[in-house]
């Protein structure tokens, strides 16, 4: 599964997404990567509160990947004067 994920709240369904194709509870993800399940609905709720070490801790136990690439110029949006 590929998803671009462009918005903290596409994040949260991606990673729910993770978890359920492995069959997992919220407290089953959090005993794989040391936090608690109330920590796991967290950051599945409000991911723009991740810290980056954590959401790459838990990509790991997914077995997922974070990839970072340039859009293409039709794809970026236009920035005015004194930023987004």
């Amino acid at each position: 599964m590929q998803t671009i994920v462009r918005t903290t709240g596409q994040l949260g369904p991606v990673l729910r997404k993770l978890r359920k194709a492995k069959n997992w509870s919220q407290a089953q993800l959090g005993e794989h990567v040391g936090l608690s399940q109330e920590r796991i609905s967290a950051i599945e709720n409000r991911p723009e509160r991740i810290p980056v070490n954590q959401l790459l801790t838990l990509m790991m136990a997914l077995d997922a990947e974070l990839m970072v690439s340039a859009r293409t110029p039709s794809e970026t949006p236009t920035v005015e004067k004194g930023g987004w």
